[in-house]
């Protein structure tokens, strides 16, 4: 292991060794636990950008609060123009070697990015990962999630993305990462910039793993995702925003050459994907979506990536049905 890293000077005034990203929006009610839990992290040298996006509540009262006592802290203070606009301005702004992701209703353990960075250090990686927990603040409780169970990964054992591709399968978890920016910047991996758009950490997500060639997970539960009360899907805008993070990932993995050895993967993801989404639509919006769903599958037909051997017998069959007979699907309660 590295040496600790809570003593280590910078390289330079204006460089420190992690840039930690907090995207703001109307979370006064969270933003000071979530910052408390970065300000006494034990890697020290960092810097702390907090993303006001136009909150309308008192969440920039809470940010220059803060700043005033931590020179760490940056504030950027900006019109309301989505999430991805929001985390592409502080990639952009970013100084230090490695880029950290916290949403501002989460917190993180006291030594998440001293850990992150000592493992990132020492195996030269392009991410390093840890573990999280989902924390329930109704009851005040924690779930402890590791994929390493499904076999998905093996903690604490490098690997490249790309030969051990079932990583691309669980969630993008984006902040329960650590990222080597230059990998960021050399792939011009950045997120899709759709207005009023969710689900915007897909594509990032995916993007990184096509191109990195060395990634860790840590077998440490260092991250709180807080789960909050969620509310339905409502409006046609937010019906497609799956289909835009697709689109945008094909498009990336076609220009940076992985296209061939990664699209029976993402159709078989893009699937699994779609069909999270339709089942949480209401009638009104299943019955628009099932059509862009049918659209899609015969094109993963047409162009040879819905195989058995991706997606597995019945997994196939439905593909073959939402294509053909999207109608049957939209009606039946079994599938």
């Amino acid at each position: 292991m590295t040496k600790k890293t809570e003593n280590l000077i910078p390289e330079t005034e204006n460089k420190p060794l992690v840039s930690i990203l907090v995207p703001c929006y109307n979370v006064e009610k969270y933003l000071p636990q979530c910052l408390d839990s970065i300000i006494c992290q034990t890697l020290k040298d960092i810097e702390i950008i907090c993303l006001n996006d136009g909150s309308k509540d008192k969440t920039l009262d809470i940010i220059e609060e803060y700043a005033a006592k931590d020179p760490r802290i940056v504030v950027v203070d900006k019109p309301n123009s989505g999430y991805g606009a929001t985390m592409n301005k502080g990639l952009d702004l970013a100084k230090g070697k490695y880029i950290g992701i916290v949403e501002s209703d989460d917190f993180i353990e006291p030594d998440m990015f001293l850990r992150l960075y000592e493992t990132a250090e020492e195996h030269n990686l392009d991410l390093a990962r840890c573990l999280n927990t989902e924390y329930n603040e109704l009851t005040g409780k924690k779930k402890y999630s590791n994929f390493e169970s499904r076999g998905l990964y093996r903690c604490n054992e490098v690997f490249n993305p790309r030969e051990q591709k079932y990583i691309f399968y669980i969630q993008p978890s984006i902040w329960d990462g650590l990222y080597r920016k230059s990998l960021l910047d050399d792939n011009g991996i950045r997120f899709l910039e759709t207005p009023g758009a969710s689900f915007q950490d897909t594509s990032f997500a995916f993007k990184v793993y096509a191109v990195a060639e060395r990634v860790m997970v840590i077998r440490e539960f260092l991250h709180n995702y807080r789960i909050n009360e969620g509310s339905s899907v409502s409006s046609t805008g937010k019906v497609f925003c799956v289909c835009d993070e697709e689109a945008e990932i094909r498009k990336f993995a076609r220009e940076h050459g992985v296209y061939d050895q990664l699209k029976g993967l993402m159709a078989n993801r893009a699937f699994g994907c779609y069909k999270w989404n339709y089942k949480r639509l209401t009638f009104k919006y299943k019955r628009e979506f099932i059509l862009q769903m049918s659209k899609e599958a015969k094109q993963w037909i047409a162009e040879g990536e819905a195989k058995k051997r991706w997606f597995g017998g019945i997994r196939l069959l439905q593909v073959y049905l939402i294509a053909y007979c999207p109608r049957l699907y939209y009606f039946s309660s079994k599938i």
